[in-house]
């Protein structure tokens, strides 16, 4: 059977191959990339040169490079000492696509930071490292050497080959105090350097050659003066002395100005310049003539001409015209300044000035007066004449002229101020007698005369005025600045059309009031705790003005209520703020800004009388009834009452101070008990400038505890008596209802789980330690869910909460731990901070990779005590 079944299997066929393998192409593919890496090595290979150094500061084999214009053009490859121990030599490549750098005169030198009284130079070196500069060749381009010498510093000529700028040689008698990387100035502003200088062939004068940035090269024409300005130019006198200086750059590091006059041409490079020692022998004092008025005290030789407050020139002389009738200043102003000489520019006198109304220039009183240039537009002169401010006031400047028509002149003179809002905006220029009154003249800056209106209010608001009826004695004593010198004020009303003549009333108070001229009467009610000091007819003040009466009073549900009637021409006094007051007796109020002296006659005492005014931020009404409060005073510092809710009182009580960064803003009023939720409410006053930034939604309230440590004792006041912290609200809606906390909030903590076998000393409260600094507390102990431990909930501050990790380790620091045995006692404790707070610390072992963050709400094991290894940790972790 089975021979059968092996005689039946076919007979295989056997086929030779004659064609190559496939796996003959890898080595090829190799060959042929190995050949292609070794011709582009071979095609890109670099120049290799060498060079002579002094020595080998800052130079490293394969990190310093070698730089054309900041572009790295080579590589430092070595560095090897010379035979003769005279310097080194370095070994570079300079790169295939540089290699027409090199040439004959190939020059080398080393960059690195440096700093001198001309400037700082190499300052990109502080970041990469120092370099070797390369300046390319001009000649010998072919053949060029394999070895060559650098340079100490950079070649003087580093800027000739350059395309971009202006070159230009200066010729000077002396060098004097200018250097190497001298600034060359025009309007004292920066347009170029000196970058190289040397003697001439004869040796008779230096020649330097300088270089204009190629954005201010246009300034530079064939008219152009250069002179020195370094140093300090004195002069000598039968006038004084003369010093200046041109600037603290030019003084230490040396300077050369420049102008240019308009009618100049462009000039080329390399054109060559005289450069002269100073201004005046430059000769680019532009002459002009000014005339001077009578009484001008001007310095004939060397008042100065300002601009701006940059002294421009000066005068030089001051004579008398042919026919004697002016007199005739003759200046000199720098020609950088040219454009200023036209027609439509004057000269304005600056005078002194001593006076009640202030003092001016009190300098001139030695020095003599000078003039200051007011530039205009026209066409260029040489002849000026001076005006006094007085003058320049009433020409066609912008000012506004005014006449305000008064009863009589108030005490106001010439000079007297305009004021609006408390800044002077003008002044009075003259008073006159007009018809049967007075009228006052007033100028308006021109800058102010937008607030001048259709329907403006002018009021005297500087002058004693007192006034005696049957009413009051009102006696109204201004500042000493206002009383001696005088001041108007006014009223901003209207559209913008200005009136030729307006008003000038006595007081603010008529001058608010004069614009209401309507009949009839306006009905109020008023609400007060206790009966006030009223009758039926008693009088009501606003601003001491009697405006109405009152019509009746009676008892009502919450107190006294009392009718009171305005009039109509009154009754757009009242608004949202409006706050009424018992307003009797006498009332002194003394400040900086003066005394006022308001005593009611006996009349007064015994009739009583209401006032009322607009007081934003106090609490003036109780449903629909107005609040009478019982004097000014307490109106002024009532403010709003809110509601605070606590858990306990914490020995809070009437009078409890509210604070907020040490300021007082309010205070505790009430205290009562809530019997429905176990706490108690407390009412606060806030006070009227505090109401719109404290009850607002976002505000908080805490109990300042006392805090006793080892770094010293804050907050001890509190213990005695309570304070109540505020940290106002960033909203704007209005809230009443508060709750106090027992803690001052902590900002955006992060909250994290502890879980231990007992609570042992941990409280609500109990800081959490970090290296044995606070960085969050305990908000929260309780027992768990199968009362089989406890749950700390502890939160830390953002700003510390990336040193909790994933790995972090936390233990009990609070209380005394006391083992006795055989051995002895061992005492361990804490700090004594520990002991009297207590504390949670915290670390994070020492492993070869930082584990996370830990995430918020992560649940940690409390252990009773460290393991004296964990104080050894030093663990380093970066802040995020």
């Amino acid at each position: 059977m089975t021979e059968q079944n092996q005689s039946s299997l076919p007979t295989p066929k056997v086929k030779r191959s004659t064609g190559l393998s496939p796996l003959w192409a890898l080595p090829i593919v190799a060959l042929l990339l190995g050949g292609w890496l070794m011709y582009k090595s071979v095609s890109e290979a670099g120049q290799q040169v060498r060079i002579h150094f002094a020595n080998a500061q800052g130079l490293i084999a394969g990190r310093t490079t070698i730089r054309f214009q900041g572009l790295e053009v080579g590589m430092v490859r070595k560095l090897e000492l010379a035979e003769d121990l005279n310097g080194i030599y370095v070994d570079a490549e300079l790169y295939s696509d540089a290699l027409q750098l090199l040439g004959e005169d190939t020059q080398f030198w080393l960059v690195k930071p440096t700093a001198s009284l001309s400037g700082v130079s190499g300052l990109d070196a502080l970041v990469s490292g120092n370099y070797i500069a390369i300046q390319s060749a001009t000649k010998g381009f072919n053949t060029p050497p394999k070895s060559f010498n650098a340079l100490s510093k950079a070649p003087q000529d580093l800027h000739s080959s350059s395309s971009e700028g202006l070159r230009l040689t200066l010729r000077s008698k002396d060098l004097g105090s200018v250097n190497v990387g001298s600034k060359i100035l025009f309007r004292k502003i920066p347009i170029g350097e000196i970058y190289s200088f040397n003697l001439d062939e004869d040796g008779k004068s230096v020649v330097l050659r300088a270089y204009i940035d190629e954005e201010y090269d246009h300034i530079i024409t064939s008219e152009s003066r250069f002179w020195n300005v370094s140093g300090i130019n004195a002069k000598v006198g039968f006038d004084g002395v003369d010093v200046r200086v041109e600037s603290l750059a030019a003084l230490i590091g040396g300077g050369i100005a420049v102008d240019s006059p308009a009618q100049g041409s462009r000039v080329e490079s390399d054109t060559e310049f005289r450069l002269y020692p100073d201004l005046a022998t430059a000769g680019r004092g532009i002459p002009i003539k000014i005339t001077l008025p009578d009484d001008n005290n001007i310095n004939p030789t060397g008042a100065p001409l300002v601009y701006r407050g940059i002294e421009v020139g000066q005068i030089t002389n001051v004579q008398l015209s042919k026919n004697r009738q002016d007199i005739i200043a003759q200046a000199t102003v720098e020609p950088a300044y040219h454009d200023l000489l036209n027609s439509g520019s004057q000269f304005l006198l600056e005078e002194a000035s001593l006076s009640l109304v202030g003092v001016e220039n009190l300098g001139n009183f030695v020095t003599g007066n000078f003039l200051t240039l007011l530039p205009g537009e026209g066409e260029a002169t040489r002849s000026f004449k001076a005006v006094k401010q007085d003058e320049l006031n009433t020409q066609d400047s912008g000012n506004l002229a005014l006449s305000l028509m008064a009863e009589h002149s108030f005490g106001l003179a010439n000079g007297s101020a305009v004021l609006y809002k408390g800044i002077q905006v003008g002044h009075v220029t003259s008073s006159q007698l007009h018809d049967h009154g007075v009228k006052v003249n007033v100028l308006i800056d021109a800058k102010y005369r937008a607030l001048i209106r259709s329907k403006n209010r002018f009021f005297v608001s500087s002058s004693v005025s007192a006034s005696f009826d049957a009413s009051n004695l009102n006696v109204n004593v201004p500042p000493l600045q206002h009383l001696l010198a005088g001041s108007i004020s006014f009223i901003r009303e209207g559209n913008e059309s200005i009136s030729p003549n307006y008003t000038l009333y006595s007081s603010e108070a008529l001058a608010e009031l004069a614009k209401h001229t309507k009949s009839g009467s306006q009905v109020i009610s008023l609400l007060s705790s206790e009966m006030p000091p009223v009758n039926v007819g008693t009088p009501i003040f606003y601003r001491n003005l009697v405006v109405g009466q009152v019509l009746d009073y009676k008892l009502g549900h919450s107190g006294m209520e009392v009718i009171i009637k305005l009039d109509n021409q009154y009754r757009h006094l009242i608004d949202s703020n409006t706050v009424f007051w018992n307003h009797s007796g006498v009332e002194i109020d003394a400040s900086l800004s003066g005394v006022s002296v308001k005593a009611a006659p006996l009349s007064r005492v015994l009739q009583g009388g209401i006032a009322f005014d607009t007081l934003p931020g106090v609490e003036n009404k109780l449903g629909k009834h107005y609040k009478l409060y019982p004097n000014q005073d307490d109106a002024r510092q009532f403010g709003k009452i809110i509601h605070i809710n606590a858990t306990d009182n914490s020995s809070v009580t009437k009078g409890t101070k509210l604070k907020y960064q040490g300021v007082d803003v309010g205070e505790i009023t009430l205290v009562s008990p809530l019997f429905e939720k176990s706490g108690v409410e407390m009412l606060a006053r806030i006070y009227p400038q505090y109401v719109s930034k404290i009850a607002v939604q976002g505000t908080q309230f805490w109990l300042v505890n006392p805090e006793i440590s080892l770094n010293g004792v804050k907050n001890l006041a509190s213990a005695i008596i309570p304070i109540i912290e505020v940290k106002p609200g960033k909203a704007s809606a209005r809230k009443n209802q508060f709750t106090l906390l027992k803690k001052a909030p902590l900002e955006d903590g992060v909250t994290f789980y502890l879980q231990s076998e007992v609570k042992g000393s941990v409280s609500k409260n109990t800081p959490i330690l970090y290296r044995e600094m606070e960085v969050g507390f305990v908000s929260n102990v309780q027992l768990g869910e199968l009362a089989d431990r406890v749950i700390i909930t502890i939160k830390v501050d953002k700003d510390y909460a990336y040193l909790v990790r994933q790995n972090s380790l936390f233990w009990n620091v609070s209380g005394l731990d006391v083992s006795i045995g055989l051995s002895g006692a061992n005492v361990k404790a804490g700090t004594v901070d520990s002991l009297l707070r207590g504390g949670i610390a915290f670390t994070t072992p020492e492993e070869q990779e930082l584990l996370p963050i830990a995430e918020a709400e992560r649940s940690f094991y409390l252990y009773k005590q460290a393991d004296p290894t964990w104080h050894e940790w030093r663990t380093a972790i970066p802040k995020p």
